[in-house]
């Protein structure tokens, strides 16, 4: 999950944040010894916004694949419990 604090003091341009709107951030080991990490990765293509008026609300845009740009806010989309950054992902404890 992702807060004002986190978000201004990490998303600068070019971090890497997992998203786990659809599945959870896994690593699977294979029969042989593979192994297999499910991770949506996307990166933040912009600065943080936030508002005077609002002090609890900020956002920022990511880019996810080629085409794909979204925001990260906690207010008009509410997702910023979908997205964690890397260094926050539970499978590096």
């Amino acid at each position: 999950m992702i807060t004002k604090e986190s978000a201004l003091e990490k998303a600068h341009h070019g971090a890497i944040l997992h998203y786990t709107g659809r599945h959870e951030c896994t690593r699977t080991v294979g029969p042989r010894g593979g192994v297999k990490e499910n991770i949506t990765r996307c990166r933040v293509s912009g600065q943080v916004k936030t508002w005077k008026r609002l002090p609890e609300k900020f956002e920022f845009p990511v880019k996810y694949g080629m085409y794909e740009n979204h925001y990260v806010d906690n207010h008009f989309y509410n997702n910023a419990g979908d997205f964690h950054f890397e260094e926050d992902c539970p499978l590096n404890k």
